[in-house]
């Protein structure tokens, strides 16, 4: 039996285009930096990495992580998976996270993590209740009592309801609230500079257009500057924004929770934004965005489910690179050549874009201010970030963003 807790990474899935084949080499080396830093933070028993990919495995094992191979399918059930890894291996306390989960999380916040399973005590925590990426609970024979959840969003929740685990928060930071789950996540990345090397060296590798990503970010600590989002937002956020950034913040949050309510699946989105597009036109919103603000950044996602548009996601991801030629669905391929045509710079991307992806991007602008200030003397605001510590002992049920 393993008594220390583990960490237990799933990573795998077939990629049918570059941005997609962008996305899976980046997570790689994500997982790659997360195996250096769970043993760095010294509280996991093993390091365990669930994968289809022989390339990750080998590179996994030659780091000191257990390694499991699976035969590649066309479906992964994630709870089934768990389930078995936790039966076989006896294990008594597990943090599960996905390949694309944590880029910037730091050892420190590994290790609190550890020592909270350590304590012994029922538990699970998650870095969002509602639609978890990393989720860490005790025992893990009560995974074994439940009907397992076919993804990981849903894991928490479940445990909590079903296995009756108490339900806390993981610390709300900068490192468990950002994941890669779109292109817009890997241009995040590579503006930041906390993002590890392994990273870096993998995005730097497809030479991507940073122009925009650039001119967004300088936007928000720009005093003259106005910058609208829209989306998926969450208070938390919008409170963080209003205390830290140094332009003049617009904001639209509509459609929370439309697929945690399967509000998507069942064709019930109706957004003001979707019926502003339908009013005015593409070209027609986006001059009128150019007389209200510097830099946009939209949750195109909530877009695409007013207007009942079902896309692939080769066709979401070249959106979010600003390439329509490349993408095959037309009420897409036009609103992102919009988007591109706009003098100001617009940010296309999903959830994380107005979640970690903002706040990410502030975080960076306000360190590079800070290090201006550093070599001229000047006075700057300091960096913003919250991340490191242990995790706190209190239990409790935490409302967090539902996607």
């Amino acid at each position: 039996m393993q008594a220390q807790p583990v960490l237990a990474i799933f990573e795998g899935g077939a990629a049918a285009s570059d941005p997609e084949r962008m996305l899976q080499d980046v997570r790689a080396a994500i997982v790659l930096e997360q195996i250096e830093k769970a043993h760095a933070a010294g509280t996991f028993g093993a390091v365990i990495l669930c994968t289809d990919r022989p390339d990750l495995a080998a590179q996994a094992a030659a780091l000191g992580a257990d390694v499991e191979l699976d035969s590649p399918a066309p479906s992964f059930h994630f709870g089934r998976r768990l389930q078995r890894l936790i039966r076989e291996r006896r294990l008594t306390a597990v943090c599960c996270m996905g390949g694309a989960a944590g880029p910037l999380l730091t050892p420190a916040e590994l290790a609190g993590i550890g020592r909270l399973l350590a304590e012994g005590r029922p538990v699970v925590a998650a870095n969002n209740i509602y639609s978890a990426d990393i989720v860490a609970f005790a025992p893990a024979e009560a995974m074994l009592a439940i009907d397992p959840p076919p993804i990981d969003n849903t894991l928490p929740l479940v445990l909590h309801h079903d296995a009756g685990l108490p339900l806390m928060p993981l610390p709300r930071t900068l490192g468990m609230q950002l994941d890669v789950d779109t292109p817009t996540d890997v241009l995040v990345l590579a503006v930041h500079p906390q993002t590890g090397p392994r990273v870096r060296e993998r995005i730097r590798a497809w030479n991507l257009d940073l122009e925009r990503i650039q001119r967004a970010k300088a936007a928000l600590v720009n005093p003259r500057a106005d910058v609208f989002l829209y989306g998926r937002i969450n208070a938390a956020l919008f409170q963080y924004l209003d205390q830290h950034s140094r332009c003049r913040i617009r904001l639209l949050s509509e459609e929370r929770g439309m697929k945690a309510l399967g509000r998507d699946v069942r064709g019930e989105v109706r957004a003001v934004l979707g019926f502003a597009l339908e009013a005015l036109g593409m070209a027609g919103f986006f001059r009128c965005l150019e007389t209200l603000c510097s830099a946009a950044f939209l949750d195109t996602r909530v877009l695409l489910a007013h207007a009942g548009r079902q896309v692939s996601a080769a066709d979401r991801f070249y959106s979010d690179l600003g390439r329509p030629e490349h993408v095959t669905d037309p009420w897409l391929q036009e609103l992102t050549a919009a988007a591109m045509e706009a003098s100001l710079p617009v940010i296309l991307g999903g959830h994380g874009l107005v979640t970690g992806g903002v706040w990410a991007l502030l975080d960076a602008a306000l360190r590079e201010l800070q290090e201006s200030k550093d070599e001229t003397g000047m006075d700057q605001p300091k960096p913003a970030i919250a991340s490191g510590g242990d995790v706190p002992n209190a239990g409790g049920t935490a409302i967090q963003p539902r996607r």
